[in-house]
């Protein structure tokens, strides 16, 4: 009867900061270190070393753009495990994913090179399914949490294989990019049951076992949506899933630090800024060296999502 009763007390994660800091920087190598380059034709000596050295020998692929957006995936479900869907949360969620969104849109319709990418939307519609259905499925996670969770990932699962027979009958665009949302959503729910266990309300073994499960979703989404990625997925989501575990209990020692504890703070309006400020201010700054390019495009996607940070807290 314990198992039933809430604990008032979150679970300590010291490695939290650190994790999220860590896919922060993932995406931002992804998409402007790696990305931008290769669809202008100039890949920097240090990515193709990289990709030869590190990411064909391990499987990873995609310059880790994955393997961060699963990390943060992950560090989201977490917290929002944690904290709910506070007016606070709410407040310092929305006004950046509605900046976002809007910014994003203009570009495109000044065909300003704003990166739409379904391996950027995807991951954004994910967290934003999976903010939804956290108010929903509250009751049944504090009478039952791993009744909660396979919930969400039946959920997911019907909602992929729906979008996936739909874009393979000729439907839109949307209904590609909705259903590799869904196919996500195992990392999040990962993230809640790693928070579920550390609190006690979940056996591990349980919590493991449901975890194992999420991922292996990963498998047949990859032959839903084969033209998303030549990469599998579920390799770089197993390798997020153990990075996360190991990190969170252990990665203290690298939070103290003020790069880490500012990017892990604005963690969601820096990711948010690196498809519509950072990619297209690299495309303006194109006739510029690569190397000056860069770390105007990196300022950029600071300034952004610092404003944005700073607007969030003083509407909360």
């Amino acid at each position: 009867m314990t198992d039933l009763v809430p604990v008032r007390t979150a679970p300590t994660a010291p490695g939290l900061p650190s994790v999220t800091a860590a896919g922060v920087l993932l995406v931002a190598y992804s998409y402007l270190v790696a990305l931008w380059p290769d669809r202008h034709a100039h890949t920097p000596a240090v990515v193709e070393a990289v990709r030869a050295w590190v990411g064909k020998p391990t499987g990873l692929g995609e310059d880790f753009g994955f393997l961060g957006t699963a990390l943060l995936l992950l560090a989201a479900g977490f917290a929002l495990t944690g904290t709910g869907l506070s007016t606070r949360v709410l407040r310092a969620g929305i006004p950046p994913l509605v900046a976002a969104v809007v910014v994003g849109g203009v570009l495109w319709l000044l065909d300003a090179d704003p990166l739409t990418d379904a391996a950027m939307t995807a991951p954004v519609l994910a967290l934003v399914l999976f903010a939804a259905l956290t108010p929903a499925l509250r009751p049944l996670e504090l009478r039952a949490p791993a009744l909660a969770v396979f919930v969400l990932l039946e959920l997911a699962c019907v909602a992929a294989l729906l979008c996936g027979w739909w874009a393979a009958e000729g439907g839109p665009e949307a209904a590609r990019v909705v259903g590799t949302a869904a196919t996500l959503l195992p990392l999040p729910a990962t993230g809640r049951l790693t928070w579920l266990a550390r609190a006690g309300r979940l056996p591990v073994p349980h919590a493991a076992g449901l975890g194992l499960v999420g991922v292996g979703l990963l498998v047949p989404a990859d032959l839903l949506f084969p033209d998303n990625a030549p990469y599998w997925h579920p390799l770089g989501a197993a390798v997020a899933v153990l990075l996360f575990l190991i990190a969170l209990p252990h990665g203290g020692p690298l939070g103290p630090a003020a790069p880490v504890r500012w990017a892990a703070r604005r963690a969601w309006p820096l990711a948010l800024a690196v498809p519509v400020v950072g990619y297209p201010v690299l495309t303006l700054c194109a006739p510029l060296p690569f190397a000056l390019a860069l770390p105007v495009a990196l300022a950029s996607n600071g300034l952004a999502a610092e404003a944005l940070h700073r607007e969030a807290r003083r509407r909360t």
